[in-house]
Order: C-alpha cells, then sequence, then structure tokens
C-alpha cells in the first residue's frame, strides 16, 4: 500500500482518537481487525500486497489464528492512544496505553511495515524492544537489519524525497523534468507504481516516456489532486477495489503464481527431453562406427589371446584401430557386445523420435499458457491447476494440520484426528523437531518445527498449551503436557493410528491457550 494511501486513512481516524476499543478480531492468519468506538480499523498483512483501511463495519468476534495474534490480545489491551506515519512512508505507528485488570498491562506500540513481499507486524514495548512479530527477519534474510524478539526495533533506513503536499512547484518541476513517470515513486515521496499509473492514465501520458517542459506544466495540477484524493482518483483511473476484494485478488494471483511455477517446471521437463532427443539421435550416429569395430573383431578372432584387455589392430583399410575389449569375453563375445550396443542406440533413437512430435506440441502449447495465464478466468485457472498441480502419490499437504505461528516465529502444528497425528509425527516432523502430547489424555499430537535450531523454552509453552487445549482435558486449568523430540517418539508395529511410545520425555504443566469449538475437538488418542 502507497504512502499517501496510508496518510488518507489516518486522517479519517484522526477525530476518532484517543479511542476506547473492544477485543481484537481475525479473519485469518493475516488479517487484523481492530474495533474502535467508532468502526474498525483493518490491516492486512500478507505480501505482496498489504493494506491499511479504516471501514465503518467489522466483523464477528472469533478465534486466533497465530501465536502473534494471541500476543496482541494478550498485550495490546489497552486504549488506541495514537496512530502515527513516517512521513510518506508506508510504516505506521499504532500507540496502545497501558492496560488495567486482573494482570495489568503496560503500554506497547504496534509497527505495520506494510512494504509489500517485505511487510511485517512488530509489536514493541516502550524502549522500543521488540515483544512479538509476525515474521522473523534473520540475518541470512537481512544482514542489516535482523527483527527478532528480544532485539531493539530498528527502523527501515531514511530516504529523502519531496513531500507533494508541501513542495513548491517549482520544486516538482525540477523533480519531474526529464524523468518517466515509472520512477516516480524514487522521486515523490508517498507515491508507488499504482498511484503513478493513476498519474499517467488521467494526464494521458505513457509511463516510460521521459517529460518535457510542457508535460510538466500540465502534470503539476494533477499531482496536486491526486495527492489530496489519492483513492478516489485511484478508483476513478485504476477501478481498483477495497480490501475485500484484494483478498480475492491477492489469492488469484497466489494461484496463478502456483500454476506459472508448475507450468514452468513442466516447460523445463519437456525441454529436457528434446535435449535427450537430440542425444540420442548422436549416439545412434555412432552406431556404424560401433558395428565396424565388431566387424574388425570378428576377422581378428582366432588371432587374439584371451584376457586381452585392450589391442591395436589395422581395419580392412589398413588404418590403426585401438579397441579397449571386456577381458571376461573373447573377440567373437566382445563383438556381439558392441552389435548389442549399436542395436540399443538405433532402438532407444526410434522410440525417442516417436515422441519428438508430441513434446513439441505441448512445449508450444505451455508456452502459449504461461504467456496468457494473467488473462484466464477463475474456472481456466482451476482446469489448468487440476492438470498441473496433481500432487504424486505419498506426497502430503502442506495444509494438513492446524498451523500456528509461535511469538518466537517457530510453525507448530496440531493434529486433527488419528490419521494426521500420525502424518505429523510421523511423515512431517524431523528428528530433532518437538513433539508434545497432553500427559495421560486423549488428545491431538503437536510437534514445533525446529529448523534445525535450539528452541527458547517459550515456544516448548506456546505449544504445550496448545496440547493441552486440543486435548479431553481442555477444559482444566493445569494440564500436564509431556515434550520430547520427535526422534524419541516411535510407533509398535500394529497399532491403531495416534497410538505411540515416547522416551527421555519431560512434563510441563500448562493453562490450555483456548478452547478449539466443536467442529475443531479432537477424537485421536
Amino acid at each position: 500500500m502507497e504512502g499517501l494511501l496510508i496518510a488518507e486513512q489516518l486522517e479519517l481516524l484522526k477525530p476518532l482518537l484517543p479511542s476506547k476499543r473492544l477485543s481484537w478480531r481475525f479473519l485469518d492468519a493475516h488479517t487484523f481487525v481492530l474495533p474502535l468506538t467508532k468502526g474498525a480499523i483493518w490491516l492486512y498483512s500478507k505480501p505482496p500486497q498489504p493494506r491499511l483501511a479504516y471501514k465503518p463495519d467489522m466483523p464477528a468476534p472469533g478465534s486466533t489464528f497465530s501465536g502473534f495474534q494471541d500476543l496482541l490480545v494478550a498485550k495490546a489491551a489497552g486504549d488506541l492512544l495514537a496512530v502515527e506515519q513516517l512521513k510518506l512512508d508506508r510504516v505506521l505507528k499504532l500507540h496502545f496505553a497501558p492496560a488495567e485488570g486482573f494482570v495489568s498491562t503496560p503500554a506497547v506500540t504496534l509497527i505495520a511495515e506494510l512494504t509489500g513481499r517485505n511487510c511485517n507486524l512488530i509489536l514493541t514495548d516502550s524502549a522500543d524492544m521488540i515483544l512479538g512479530l509476525a515474521r522473523e527477519v534473520a540475518k541470512d534474510i537481512n544482514r542489516f537489519r535482523q527483527l527478532r524478539s528480544g532485539l531493539r526495533y530498528l527502523p527501515p533506513p531514511p530516504y529523502q524525497k519531496l513531500d507533494p503536499r508541501q513542495a513548491s512547484d517549482e520544486e516538482l518541476s525540477q523533480v519531474l523534468l526529464g524523468r518517466k513517470l515509472k520512477e516516480l515513486s524514487k522521486l515523490i515521496d508517498g507515491f508507488g507504481l499504482e498511484l503513478s499509473k493513476t498519474l499517467a492514465i488521467t494526464a494521458g501520458l505513457p509511463l516510460n516516456k521521459a517529460l518535457i517542459e510542457e508535460e510538466v506544466n500540465d502534470l503539476l495540477p494533477l499531482l496536486r489532486q491526486v495527492s489530496a484524493q489519492p483513492s478516489r482518483m485511484m478508483q476513478d483511473a485504476l477501478s481498483l477495489a477495497d480490501i475485500e476484494v484484494l483478498r480475492k485478488s491477492t489469492a488469484k494471483q497466489e494461484r496463478l503464481q502456483r500454476l506459472t511455477t508448475a507450468l514452468k517446471s513442466r516447460q523445463r521437463v519437456l525441454q529436457k527431453r528434446l535435449e535427450d532427443i537430440d542425444k540420442a539421435r548422436q549416439a545412434a550416429a555412432e552406431a556404424g562406427e560401433l558395428r565396424h569395430k565388431a566387424n574388425v573383431l570378428m576377422a581378428y578372432g582366432q588371432q587374439l589371446k584371451p584376457k586381452t584387455r585392450e589391442v591395436m589392430l589395422s581395419d580392412f583399410e589398413g588404418r590403426p584401430l585401438k579397441l579397449k575389449l571386456d577381458p571376461r569375453l573373447d573377440a567373437i563375445g566382445n563383438a556381439q557386445q558392441l552389435y548389442e550396443r549399436a542395436k540399443k542406440r538405433e532402438h532407444r533413437k526410434i522410440q525417442a523420435e516417436s515422441r519428438e512430435a508430441e513434446l513439441l506440441t505441448e512445449l508450444k502449447q505451455i508456452g502459449k499458457q504461461i504467456e496468457t495465464l494473467a488473462e484466464l478466468e477463475s474456472a481456466e485457472i482451476d482446469k489448468l491447476s487440476e492438470q498441473y498441480l496433481v500432487k504424486p502419490k505419498g506426497q502430503f499437504r502442506a495444509e494438513l494440520g492446524i498451523r500456528y505461528t509461535s511469538p518466537q516465529g517457530y510453525t507448530v502444528l496440531v493434529g486433527r484426528n488419528a490419521k494426521e497425528n500420525d502424518i505429523i509425527t510421523f511423515k512431517l516432523a524431523k528428528s530433532r523437531d518437538m513433539w508434545l502430547h497432553a500427559q495421560g489424555y486423549p488428545g491431538s499430537h503437536v510437534v514445533i518445527q525446529a529448523q534445525g535450531k535450539e528452541l527458547p523454552f517459550e515456544t516448548v509453552l506456546f505449544a504445550a498449551q496448545l496440547a493441552a487445549a486440543y486435548s479431553k482435558a481442555g477444559q482444566s486449568d493445569n494440564v500436564p503436557v509431556d515434550y520430547a523430540l520427535r526422534k524419541n517418539v516411535w510407533k509398535v508395529k500394529g497399532a491403531p493410528p495416534g497410538a505411540v511410545n515416547i522416551s527421555q520425555q519431560k512434563t510441563v504443566y500448562v493453562m490450555p491457550s483456548r478452547r478449539p469449538s466443536d467442529a475443531e475437538k479432537v477424537k485421536s488418542k
């Protein structure tokens, strides 16, 4: 979302702040809704198109979908005091007051970095220390700016751009003259590709043409208008939908991306097979030489000594011919071996060439499909997806199990039934992952995907609370939960689904983190 669009939404919020609020509400792991006394703030944090909107309506209360959402519910519990934007950047801060209650919570700040594919939500305390975040940024991702719980929050690097609401016509003219509209995001604060397109369409100018003085003079009033009313101008020019339609559009883009990847993968396979046909042709071209060597061996057969590994002979035209032989075979046997190799090469060539026309046709068809993917309707996308996204037997879908993200950024899998318990424990989990189960109660297997790292105990507690919640002890106050490395969990042959043995386990007593709905209650052991 572009800076001017964010600023426009914040202007709608200013008269309402500070504001008492209702409890956080979540539509999914990426849609955060903060109800106020009037309306609600909607934050959509999934890359590559994060969005902020102030809307008069709000969804019904529901459950959380990630550990970070659980953290927000617990920590960002006070009134919303203010929302500030850094310049016209895509970074804003939501400041929450302390909350009094049975357990008091101090003031916190939620930082929303709505920066395309690198978007993130970060919760900090009054000293700018990170309490939790939606997506951890480690050193291997960004060696200049790490984002992890326990570190001090570092804002994105500063920049120098003209503020279109405050800069003079002369300043704007100097910056724009000789530049292209597609470069606007590098020159004018708050502008990105969408608003640059809006300005280009409104002005009737191409994005990639260098602006001359006359065009700049005509452009300035429109630039002021877009800066003052960015969403209305963008809707008029681009007919962009609101945040709900955007979610559907993003889902379509994700499906197109997966399909594009699958089609390109198939394209590479076809190209490799066509290369193999060329190799088969080249190999078959050498069949005549192999037969020639075999004929010479047959002619000298009686003269060669047994167990010969290499021999120099003269062919039928008197030319020297060096041959490597299998010492286990006599001359006739070696000759027959060469005849057989020549025959196989020619046979492989015939087989390969019989498929060539079909492969070329499919390759051409896939090339056209890749070029026209963006124009396809949903039904056509579904049809192609069924054809190219079919998973091979034995491959388990990533959606198996309920998935949570701990406040420390680790993925936690929860089985929903006995069959899924077996799959996440024995198919998805690795030997160094952590396995958890409520002690003495039927319930879900829970696995923390450790990614080869040493797990913080806070993550183990987070997963243990889930294991307690997704068990028959979910209504209790103090539930024992066993945990052990996955390599110490095994299944006895013939045991029913979900039944396991464990060793070297430890036990922790926890309060269940949430109560599963009736649809989520487990029937496993």
